[in-house]
C-alpha cells in the first residue's frame, strides 16, 4: 500500500512542525536568557559582597575588651576607718588597621546610656578610658568570678567612625554592621 499525501497534508504537517520548533527555539532562548541573568545577578552580588568586604576590612581590625577589670582595695592611711572595696573598669580599644579611628564610644554593662569615650585611636594602637565609680560587685556580676562553666569576659559593644567617615558598631569580636546616621544614636541626641 502506497502512502500518498496531498498538498493540503503536507502544509498541515509543515505548519505543525513550524510550531513545535518555533516554540522549542523559544524555550531554548528563554532559557539562555534566564541562564545570563542569572549569572549577571551573581556577579552583581559577587561585586556588592566584594565591595561590602572592602568597606569592613578597617571595622574588622577594630574591637574593645576589658582591661585591670579586678576590684581594688584603695589603701586607708587611718586602719580604723571601715574599709570598703570599690571596683575600677578599665576598657582598652585596639586598632590593628592601618588608619585611624575617630569618636569610639564603648557601652559597659551596668553604665548604659554613658558610653566611655575615646577620641582617637591611631594606626596599630590601643588606646583606653575607665570607669573609676564602679560598683564594687560590678566585676563578679557582669563578668563572673571564673567558676567553671561561666565566661572569664564579656564582649563591650563598641561603635566607632573608621578613616572614610563610616560609623560602624561591633559587639565583641563579632562582625561589625554598619550603621546609617538614623540608627546613629548621636544623631538623636539633643
Amino acid at each position: 500500500m502506497l502512502l500518498s499525501f496531498g498538498w493540503n497534508e503536507l502544509d498541515a504537517l509543515g505548519s505543525l512542525l513550524g510550531g513545535v520548533f518555533g516554540a522549542a527555539a523559544f524555550a531554548v532562548a528563554l532559557a539562555v536568557l534566564v541562564r545570563e541573568m542569572g549569572k549577571h545577578r551573581a556577579d552583581l552580588e559577587a561585586r556588592r559582597d566584594e565591595r561590602h568586604d572592602e568597606e569592613r576590612r578597617q571595622a574588622r581590625l577594630v574591637y574593645a575588651t576589658l582591661d585591670g577589670d579586678q576590684p581594688t582595695e584603695p589603701v586607708s592611711e587611718l586602719k580604723d576607718e571601715p574599709f570598703e572595696p570599690r571596683s575600677e573598669v578599665h576598657v582598652k580599644v585596639f586598632n590593628h588597621s592601618d588608619a585611624p579611628v575617630w569618636d569610639i564610644e564603648v557601652e559597659v554593662p551596668g553604665r548604659e546610656g554613658r558610653p566611655l569615650l575615646i577620641e582617637q585611636v591611631p594606626p596599630h594602637g590601643v588606646e583606653g578610658n575607665g570607669w573609676l565609680d564602679a560598683p564594687r560587685d560590678w566585676y563578679i556580676t557582669h563578668v563572673s568570678a571564673g567558676c567553671p562553666g561561666t565566661p572569664y569576659w564579656t564582649p563591650l559593644d563598641v561603635t566607632f567612625v573608621d578613616n572614610a567617615g563610616r560609623r560602624w558598631r561591633r559587639s565583641g569580636r563579632a562582625e561589625p554592621v554598619r550603621l546609617l546616621d538614623s540608627e546613629d544614636r548621636r544623631s538623636s541626641r539633643p
